[in-house]
């Protein structure tokens, strides 16, 4: 597998939005434990569970928190479980990329601006109020493409481009959707992908790709998995200040302190100096001991400089 493409799914230490113990609290981790806890509503209080899905009819008839609640509403399945597990690995990547801000608005848009289109839509014709639940995976697959277009040379056990990996997951959705006769699934899907890569290119990722979009870089980029609140930097003080009064700032002021400047050399220095080098030509400078050399190089430096 390449490191890329595992990359998708590490888990990344994100700024959360609260911590539990040692354990910060993402925007992942609360959707997929609301899309778990509603695994038991379902099978606990059935009524309640009802109000979550989104229902094309029932948002025009001002049921309006559908818009919002319906990628949590998961049924007990060990296939939605499964892509509750995935979502929950790849997402830590895609809110690392994005930041705690950012990815709240994207998973917003991708939750309210295909499920808005086609509550409009659904008055002309009734087949495309004809729904099957989505959950997370939508917003898996919205994340997958958005990754690809972000990273286009990603390739799936490096062999398959990540882009094709997307683009398979899409089909073999759409096929279902319109072997039921699910149209509203078809326009609801491709409104997901679209509104996922416009979306993502928007603030900032899925840049490999010319995707159109409107610049929303700097939206949400205070809160980000960077976004930690950052301490105010001192004021410096000025020049005139008693505490930096007569001390000089500049890129200098680390650096180590100057020699102090060599003491003049002495007759016998020289005489010193001159009995090493007689040494020396006489029987090399491997005849020197390690004090003796040291000694040379002392008064070679002296006397040169006096």
């Amino acid at each position: 597998m390449s490191d890329q493409f595992a990359a998708i799914f590490r888990r990344h230490p994100n700024d959360g939005w609260f911590r539990v113990g040692n354990y910060d609290i993402t925007t992942t981790d609360i959707l997929c434990a609301l899309s778990v806890f509603s695994m038991f509503l379902w099978g606990l209080f059935g009524s309640a569970w009802d109000r979550l899905p989104f229902v094309p009819t029932l948002v025009r008839d001002f049921e309006i928190w559908r818009l919002v609640t319906w990628p949590i509403a998961a049924q007990p399945s060990v296939w939605l479980l499964l892509g509750v597990v995935f979502f929950w690995l790849f997402g830590q990547q895609l809110e690392a990329l994005f930041g705690r801000g950012k990815f709240v608005i994207w998973v917003l848009a991708l939750t309210i601006v295909p499920a808005l289109v086609l509550t409009l839509l659904g008055p002309l014709g009734t087949s495309i109020d004809f729904m099957v639940q989505f959950g997370l995976n939508n917003l898996f697959l919205g994340g997958i493409w958005v990754y690809a277009a972000t990273y286009p040379g990603v390739k799936w056990f490096g062999v398959v481009p990540l882009w094709a990996v997307a683009a398979v997951f899409t089909v073999l959705n759409l096929l279902q959707a319109t072997g039921v006769g699910a149209n509203g699934q078809v326009i609801f899907l491709l409104v997901s992908v679209a509104v996922a890569l416009v979306t993502g290119r928007s603030l900032g990722l899925a840049t490999g790709w010319p995707i159109p979009h409107i610049p929303l870089a700097g939206v949400g980029s205070g809160s980000g998995s960077s976004g930690r609140s950052k301490k105010k930097s001192k004021p410096k003080r000025s020049a005139g200040s008693s505490k930096s009064r007569g001390v000089v700032q500049g890129p200098w002021k680390n650096a180590p302190a100057p020699m102090p400047p060599p003491t003049a050399a002495s007759p016998a220095d020289q005489a010193e100096l001159d009995s090493l080098l007689d040494k020396i030509g006489a029987n090399g400078m491997d005849s020197l001991s390690g004090d003796e050399k040291k000694r040379l190089n002392d008064l070679s430096k002296r006397l040169r400089n006096r």
